[in-house]
């Protein structure tokens, strides 16, 4: 078994918590015979050089990304979906698997992670399952980051945010209002706009977010079978679109993406079933286990991760481990700053000892609980042969016999 994919783990009741390792999961598990390939559930980006799932390994080449991935399996002759696509279908996959790597990241940033609530209730823990202590301290908060990010650049990350602290914020100021005389106060009548709570505004936005998401795709699809073509079987960004679309599909405390497919979108829904369905029904997936990094690895990977989390030194740090950091910041040499290096061997010492100090406080007794002390034996005597009662005995005063007295 030559190709290695190495993806995110399931989530949710699907192959992967991410969308790109899905769609490749997917796409894999369809178009390429069992046989010829393995899936390592690796939970770890840093076994690409690029630092990125999904990653193919094909006999010590590295490639990262869906679209990247599905190029290399073309150009090796793995793979030969896109092959007899017209050059104006190959021209719109293009379209659409960009329009899905912005737009529909977004969505799904917004949807599980911007979301305080989504975000505790049911993303963070789901990646607690998938990751090692202590990188559950380390790697879900750099990966809410870079979400939060991808939200932002595309201008509604606001929404998910707004939704969760209004609703906090007017759960709270639910009761009745008085008087100084101690009657009620009326409420204000409020026309149409002034009646919208916050809450409701930020959903109906995200609503008009997801609507025009789903009606550029629904339009592609039209009354084909597959966003390009019809019978022939889906191409490669089908399965990316089916990615995107399953994890828009996971149910939050704000199911605004699920509910706006589901009730709106119903080709689309159709279209998830059939690419599901694609090859006739499939053996269950084997997953291989990832090789062991040992205790050193770990450690490394928290020490990394601490690192990225430090203001001003994580940017630093990414770009050193890259090979992107040059000496004199031009252009004009490959050598690696020296005080780059300096600075990333003193947070990686600093993340040890802090990973020291977490597997010490483990250790402690729970704060309140009684506490043995032990002691060397020592030989009793005098009283103290006599157990307890001698040893109390033996440690009251000793009244020495008085003098006789001048005659």
């Amino acid at each position: 078994m030559a190709l290695e994919l190495h993806v995110w783990g399931p989530a949710f009741g699907l192959d992967s918590i991410d969308p790109e390792c899905l769609g490749a999961i997917t796409c894999f598990r369809r178009c390429l015979p069992r046989e010829d390939w393995t899936l390592i559930a690796s939970n770890d980006a840093a076994v690409s050089p690029d630092y990125r799932l999904p990653a193919l390994n094909h006999r010590g080449t590295w490639t990262s990304g869906y679209t990247n991935i599905i190029s290399y399996l073309t150009s090796s002759g793995h793979l030969s979906l896109d092959d007899d696509l017209t050059p104006l279908q190959r021209a719109d996959a293009l379209a659409y698997a960009s329009f899905l790597e912005t737009r529909g990241a977004g969505l799904v940033a917004t949807s599980l992670y911007v979301s305080p609530r989504a975000w505790a209730d049911v993303t963070r823990p789901a990646y607690s399952s998938l990751l090692r202590f202590p990188l559950t301290w380390t790697v879900p908060p750099a990966l809410r980051a870079a979400a939060i990010a991808r939200a932002e650049h595309q201008g509604i990350g606001y929404l998910a945010a707004d939704v969760d602290a209004e609703e906090s914020s007017s759960s709270s100021n639910s009761l009745a209002e008085t008087t100084t005389t101690g009657f009620l106060k009326l409420r204000e009548r409020l026309g149409p706009s002034r009646a919208l709570q916050p809450e409701h505004t930020a959903a109906i936005r995200l609503q008009h977010f997801a609507e025009d998401f789903y009606s550029v795709l629904d339009e592609a699809r039209g009354g084909k079978k597959f966003l390009l073509r019809d019978y022939r079987g889906p191409v490669s960004v089908d399965f990316l679109a089916y990615g995107y679309l399953q994890l828009m599909r996971v149910a939050t405390p704000h199911p605004i993406l699920k509910t706006v497919l589901e009730k709106s979108y119903a080709r689309l829904v159709d279209f998830l079933d059939d690419v599901q369905s694609y090859g006739g029904k499939q053996k269950e997936l084997v997953w291989q286990e990832p090789a062991s990094s040992g205790a050193l690895g770990l450690i490394g990977r928290f020490a990394e991760g601490s690192l990225e989390a430090v203001p001003g030194v994580g940017d630093s740090w990414g770009r050193w481990r890259k090979g992107g950091v040059e000496k004199g910041g031009g252009g004009g040499g490959s050598a690696k700053d020296p005080s780059q290096l300096i600075v990333a061997a003193a947070g990686a010492v600093v993340s040890v000892a802090a990973l020291g100090a977490m597997a010490l406080f483990k250790a402690l007794p729970p704060v309140g609980a009684s506490t043995h002390r032990f002691e060397p034996a020592r030989e009793k005597t005098g009283l103290r042969q006599f157990g307890e009662i001698g040893s109390i005995l033996e440690g009251l005063p000793v009244w020495e016999q008085p003098g006789s007295l001048p005659s």
